[in-house]
């Protein structure tokens, strides 16, 4: 098994360009190499608490989640793409915080939504703190 990795590593790792429209002339660029999910190190940075419990998010979030989100908003609307989108980005255990807690605000959540879709989407926005 992990000869038949090596082996289709080494593949990819020899593949030349390919002629361009049959004219016999190869690309003019290198393919992008993109590591592993599991080479990925996510450094997190805190959103929110509920009483002394800290929940963060991912200081960077990957473009692949704004795609994800884009795709759900054109298939079933912004709204029902928004519950997904918060999900993978604060983690089930903070979605559940925010949908347990009797202390949060409107302000607060939409300001916490508004966050996540402004980092999500790479909007970028004034600084500030919900109320």
């Amino acid at each position: 098994m992990a000869s038949t990795t090596r082996q289709a590593t080494a593949a990819r790792k020899k593949t030349t360009a390919k002629p361009v429209n049959g004219t016999g002339d190869a690309v003019d660029f290198e393919p992008i190499h993109i590591p592993a999910n599991e080479d990925v190190v996510e450094e997190r940075i805190p959103l929110f608490y509920v009483g002394d419990d800290e929940y963060t998010i991912p200081k960077t979030i990957p473009p692949g989640v704004a795609l994800e989100f884009m795709r759900e908003a054109r298939e079933h609307g912004r709204d029902l793409a928004t519950t997904p989108l918060l999900t993978r980005v604060l983690g089930e255990d903070a979605y559940e915080a925010l949908e347990q807690s009797k202390a949060l605000t409107e302000d607060q959540l939409t300001w916490i939504v508004d966050k996540v879709l402004d980092l999500a989407l790479g909007r970028k926005k004034e600084a500030g703190k919900a109320k």
